[in-house]
């Protein structure tokens, strides 16, 4: 094969090069007429370099033969189409010997003939081409055409016979060195053929008659070359020799110097193609016939050692013949005694008969004969031991460190002499003084090692190797006897799991009959086995309605061998009942059925169990009206007919207005027994087309199909909150509830599930957000309003993330003496693009989007660390008060947030107030009141901010762990004017003193609404009146001007 290292770039130009040069040579042989020679050795070396090389070396082949057309200086249309023939000749011939022979085409005859032919044929490619090439470029006259295709073809095709074998055959090296003799011998055959020829052809021995016979003698030589050295010497004999006789004959001499030129050059090139034909004829016959021998040598060489083998087998045989047949006698003997000895196997002294036998077999004091103690197969309990004369008791001994261990790594273990020396771990050994040693494992049918059994003895053991088998003939026996005591306990076993079983069983023939019934069945069905035997089951195993049923899984049963499934059955007395059947056909080894096996389960309260499952599923527990999950399946049912049909249909969310704080303020049991009245007017408004389902907590849904319009949908609507209007009468108490509702339209507002849901709850937010008690049509303006929300939402999420809020502190005023007290803070957020966003604005989308958590703890540290500024600067007796949202406040770890910030921070807990909402605190009052005492240990104050405007109770207020109490600014605006607001105001200050409170009334404008104020002893206040919020730089300033009474400060620089 071609060295793979040599790249083209490299390769191809180099074979151009040469190309050209032996072309250069071979035109010193041309034809005076057109430049054709006798041989053409490029054609030779390029087929040999395709060969070698592969295909890839086309292009230094085409570019050979333009090269020395243009040094020609050929008619360029001419000399592409010679380039084309002679490249195209080349590859035709290496595809043709490649595929159908080989790229070493000179080791078979066959291989050789298609060498020759494809050859023959593929020069004619080359011929033809460049003498129609040179014909058409009025280079070549009409008359000369065929005897130039002649010699062009005898040229090429001498070329490529002589050089191509070989090129590739001096390409590799020969299959045997040469010894000096040999070289000597090849050098002198080459000498005498050299002389020979230039006698021939380089002398004027042509005068003499008798000349040609000089011929003939080169024939010898040629042979005699062939025979001795292959290819190589062949291939450069004839080399030399059609060179030498080229070149003689081109100077007219020799026997093959004709009458003109052409002929003589003709009969050259036939005469050296036809040797050269011959001798790779020669070669590869000798080839073959050289390979065949060789195969033949190594035939026969094996023969003679199998034949060898055999014989010193067939002696080896007959000595082993003899030796078996003394050990079988024996062997015969010795089985006849173990077949007397374990005679009456199934009796319960099997196991000490056997080993009794082992002892009496092999001459022993003692045997054993044990099985695995455990799962773990780490010790052996005996089943039997003979000890002496006697038998022993069987005992449980570890297999680490024992004789027997070794014995099931092994399969068998002799130990013919100091077993207890060379097992020390073994104690029983030393014990029995025990010298030898011999086990063998038992083991099952199924190749399974279950136990071992072993001999003993006091004295050394000789056991010779055909008794050797006898053991392992009492271990089979004994693995077979273990065996069918376990089959025997699994019949027993199944006997029993038969008759005990809770399951009802029916074993029938091969007819369907029915042979036997467990008492589970008669149990089940009320049928006896006396009333059963010998019919057909179907007519104890169906009612009516399952008869075809019956056919059909017969039909099952005989194609796949078994059927399950459920069924109703009849009992004796008439009763039905449900019953899980298993039916399979029970075969031999041949796959012929024996018998049909039943195994009936009665499912009955199981498939009741699964109906309540189903109804709990898909029904609320509390109204029984369909859950989320029925109304999403009934919804998605009603779309799809919708849009087959071409329908509308309508969806309504439902909020009950205030329902937790029934729920939480009157206990669940109230709440429950609300939604259920609430489910049932609803049930009356909608009617039997329309579905009202639960999805949760106080929110309900409607859905009603096939929609005649909207004006339809907004009297079903209004229909609902009327039907909440009358109060409703529970247990304990009357309530009256209203509702939101949102409505999305199909396919109005969209045509997906779960978009239309989106709508509806959209709406039935803008509902809640329009006054509550009332209904919404979904728009795309909400679809808008939430886009909005969204974006405030992504805001807020970069506003914390890059520093954008900041806090104002509106100051607290002791109303006798007119001083700061405190400060409350107050989150604002300054957008870079926005401006100041309104709090009422984002505060809502933080809480619903849970960055109020984050927000909230920034507040509580920025807050912290101001105060510990302001108390650094003299301002010690300055709080601060710091809202807190609910989600904030129902955090687990609000409290831990608190502790550091204070504690980070340094400042008193006692100057630290804390304000809650007063909805807030009744979500849930028991958490809350919990929470608030937990937060009260870290020494912080506690105040309820918006007093008066939620649904306290005063048997609830008593029990928060509060200091201050905030009267709502939506009171004090009213003062001094609403009489009402003046008596809600008076009412809060006498509750709060009542309860040790203090109060603060937020929102205070006008001086009258602080002289009423103070009429009515209450304690502190804020509101524009004083200041508004204002930032850090301001309040500073404010400060020192209203500071307690002999209260230094020091500068305000220190900040």
């Amino acid at each position: 094969m071609p060295n793979t290292t040599v790249h083209n770039l490299v390769l191809i130009p180099l074979l151009a090069i040469i190309y050209f040069f032996t072309a250069w040579l071979g035109l010193q042989l041309a034809f005076d007429e057109v430049n054709i020679t006798p041989l053409w050795p490029p054609t030779g070396i390029a087929l040999a370099a395709l060969l070698y090389y592969g295909n890839r070396v086309w292009p230094g082949i085409f570019l050979g033969v333009v090269l020395i057309n243009i040094y020609l200086k050929t008619h360029v249309m001419a000399g592409l189409a010679i380039a084309t023939g002679n490249t195209l000749e080349v590859v035709v011939a290496g595809y043709l010997i490649s595929r159908f022979a080989s790229r070493w085409p000179f080791a078979k005859l066959q291989h050789t003939v298609f060498f020759i032919l494809s050859l023959c044929v593929a020069t004619m490619i080359s011929a033809s081409g460049g003498v129609v090439s040179l014909y058409l470029a009025g280079a070549l006259a009409k008359e000369a055409v065929g005897m130039l295709w002649h010699t062009w073809w005898l040229g090429d095709l001498a070329g490529g016979l002589i050089l191509t074998p070989f090129l590739l055959a001096w390409s590799r090296a020969p299959k045997e060195r040469y010894s000096a003799a040999q070289m000597v011998e090849a050098t002198g055959l080459i000498l005498l053929t050299s002389g020979l020829m230039y006698l021939l052809f380089f002398t004027q021995l042509s005068s003499y008659a008798n000349q040609y016979l000089l011929i003939f003698a080169l024939l010898p030589i040629l042979f005699w070359m062939s025979f001795r050295f292959h290819h190589h010497g062949a291939t450069l004999m004839i080399l030399i020799m059609s060179v030498l006789a080229i070149v003689g004959t081109l100077n007219g001499l020799g026997p093959f110097v004709l009458a003109t030129e052409h002929d003589s050059l003709l009969v050259l090139q036939a005469a050296v193609g036809s040797v050269m034909i011959t001798v790779l004829l020669l070669i590869a016959s000798q080839e073959e016939r050289l390979f065949a021998i060789a195969g033949l040598r190594l035939s026969r060489e094996s023969l003679e050692s199998q034949v060898s083998q055999r014989t010193l087998e067939l002696k080896s045989a007959n000595v082993l013949l003899e030796k078996e047949i003394y050990h079988q006698t024996h062997l015969t003997e010795a089985i006849k005694g173990l077949l007397h000895i374990v005679d009456g196997s199934a009796k319960q002294e099997f196991f000490i008969r056997c080993a009794r036998g082992l002892a009496q077999t092999f001459e022993t004091r003692f045997a054993l004969i044990g099985v695995f103690a455990d799962q773990t197969k780490c010790s052996i309990a005996t089943l039997a031991v003979w000890h002496g004369n006697q038998v022993g008791d069987n005992f449980i001994y570890a297999l680490k460190g024992t004789p027997c261990e070794d014995v099931m790594n092994h399969a068998m273990e002799l130990v013919p002499k100091k077993a207890a020396e060379r097992y020390p771990e073994d104690k029983l050994l030393a014990q029995l003084e025990i010298e030898s040693y011999f086990g063998a494992p038992i083991i099952t049918p199924e190749n399974e090692v279950v136990g071992i059994m072993a001999v003993m003895d006091i004295r050394p053991m000789f056991i010779a190797s055909w008794q050797k088998p006898l053991l392992g003939l009492f271990s089979n026996r004994v693995a077979l006897e273990l065996q069918r005591r376990l089959v025997m306990d699994k019949l027993e076993l199944a006997e029993q799991v038969f008759n005990e079983s809770s399951e009802a069983i029916i074993i029938c023939d091969v007819e369907k009959q029915i042979i036997r019934v467990n008492p589970a069945f008669t149990e089940l069905t009320g049928y006896s086995l006396a009333e059963v035997l010998g019919r057909k089951p179907c007519r104890y195993l169906s009612s009516e309605e399952n008869s075809d049923c019956y056919h059909k899984l017969w039909s099952t049963i005989e194609a796949q061998g078994a059927w399950h499934g459920e069924m109703t059955n009849r009992r004796k007395n008439g009763e039905e009942y449900v019953s899980w059947q298993m039916i399979k056909s029970a075969v031999d080894d041949n796959n012929k059925v024996q018998q049909y096996i039943f195994i009936i389960n009665d499912i009955t309260e199981k498939k009741r169990a699964e109906e309540k499952i189903f109804q709990l599923a898909h029904h609320d527990a509390i109204t029984q009206l369909p859950n989320r999950v029925s109304f999403h399946q009934q919804l998605e049912i009603s779309m799809a007919e919708a849009i087959k049909s071409g329908a509308r249909l309508a969806v309504m969310f439902i909020d009950l207005d205030n329902f937790k704080l029934i729920n939480d303020t009157s206990g669940h049991p109230v709440g429950d027994e609300l939604l259920q009245q609430v489910a049932r007017r609803f049930e009356q408004v909608v009617g039997e087309n329309a579905m009202v389902s639960r999805f949760g907590g106080d929110e309900f849904t409607v859905m009603l199909p096939a929609i005649a319009g909207i004006e339809q949908v907004a009297k079903v609507a209004q229909g609902l909150l009327d039907a909440l209007k009358p109060p409703f009468c529970l247990t304990c108490c009357e309530v009256t509830i209203s509702a939101s509702i949102g409505i999305g339209i199909y396919p109005d507002n969209s045509d997906e599930i779960s978009t239309l849901l989106s709508c509806a709850d959209n709406a039935m937010y803008r509902a809640k957000e329009s006054g509550r008690s009332g209904y919404q049509f979904y728009t795309e303006q909400m679809h808008v309003d939430a886009q909005q929300l969204v974006e405030l939402e992504q805001d807020l999420r970069h506003a914390l993330k890059n520093d954008e809020f900041t806090l104002v502190y509106q100051p607290q005023v002791e109303l006798d003496t007119m001083q700061i007290t405190g400060v409350e803070a107050l989150l604002r957020w300054y957008h870079p693009h926005k401006g100041l966003i309104s709090p009422d604005k984002f505060i809502p989308v933080a809480e619903s989007s849970g960055l109020i958590v984050a927000i909230g703890a920034w507040v509580i540290n920025q807050a912290c660390y101001q105060l510990r500024l302001w108390h650094d600067l003299g301002f010690e007796q300055l709080s601060m008060a710091i809202n807190l949202s609910a989600r904030q406040f129902f955090q687990r770890d609000l409290l831990a947030t608190i502790k550091k910030s204070i504690a980070d921070n340094g400042i008193p807990p006692a100057k630290v107030e804390f304000e809650i909402t007063e909805s807030m605190m009744m979500r849930n009052i028991e958490e809350t009141i919990a929470i608030l005492h937990q937060i009260k240990t870290l020494g912080v104050q506690l105040s309820v901010d918006d007093f008066g405007t939620g649904y306290s109770s005063l048997s609830y207020l008593k029990r928060f762990p509060l200091n201050k109490i905030k009267i709502d600014r939506t009171f004090v605006s009213g003062l001094p004017d609403d009489s009402d607001d003046g008596a809600i105001v008076e009412a809060i200050i006498a509750i709060a003193h009542s309860l040790g409170f203090t109060v603060i009334a937020e929102g205070v404008e006008t001086v009258e609404q602080l002289r009423l104020l103070a009429i009515k002893r209450c304690g502190e206040f804020q509101g524009y009146y004083f200041s508004r919020p204002c930032p850090v730089s301001e309040l500073s300033t404010l400060l020192l001007e209203h500071l307690p009474k002999g209260q230094k400060v020091c500068s305000l620089s220190r900040r």
